[in-house]
């Protein structure tokens, strides 16, 4: 009798556990409206993060994938006209470090200052320097200059260890001889590619 006794559901009990169980029912559906609504921000958050990882591989791959060899920056200091000329360099020619003025874009007879190229380097140009070239070759230098007129200088370098070296902020290729061709993918996956990128 006394089991049968426990047993027994009071009216009050049974009005609490089926309140409890419809509280419970209600958070639960609650819990699946709030998980259905966050999937969204997590797939857009998933997304983006998706996207920037694509985008830094891209950038490091187009990096690694540009032609000529990497130089290790120096600095961006600016001195006064005649203020590097002790200035040792760690390329030849320079690819970065110590600069004055800019030197005129396009081509340039006589030999400029390494100081003054690099300021075109800073502003993403590229610098041709040249010797021991014949006219032909020269000639087409300066077709690539009047193509590329505000971002590419062009100038004879007698201190340069290759008949044509090809500079960029950071980065520098040496040719024995003109190739037009791997001078102009040079210039368009190398320009602007510089601490103040303005050239055009």
């Amino acid at each position: 009798m006394e089991n049968e006794h426990t047993n027994i559901v009071t009216k009050k009990e049974r009005i609490e556990l089926e309140r409890s169980q419809k509280q419970k029912a209600q958070e639960r559906t609650i819990q699946i409206k709030q998980m259905k609504a966050g999937i969204p921000w997590i797939l857009f958050i998933g997304f983006i993060v998706g996207v920037t990882y694509w985008a830094f591989s891209v950038a490091k791959t187009a990096n690694e994938n540009r032609p000529g060899e990497k130089v290790v920056i120096m600095n961006q200091d600016h001195v006064a006209p005649g203020g590097a000329a002790d200035v040792v360099y760690n390329s030849n020619p320079p690819t970065s470090g110590s600069h004055s003025e800019a030197a005129p874009w396009g081509f340039n007879v006589e030999e400029i200052l390494d100081e003054n190229a690099i300021h075109n380097l800073e502003h993403g140009g590229i610098w041709i320097s040249y010797k021991n070239l014949d006219e032909d070759a020269i000639s087409t230098l300066k077709n690539i200059a009047k193509r590329n007129s505000a971002s590419v200088v062009v100038s004879p370098r007698a201190a340069n260890d290759a008949n044509i070296a090809v500079a960029s902020w950071g980065r520098v290729m040496k040719l024995d001889a003109i190739d037009e061709e791997a001078i102009n993918q040079y210039i368009r996956k190398n320009k602007n590619k510089s601490p103040e990128p303005i050239a055009r």
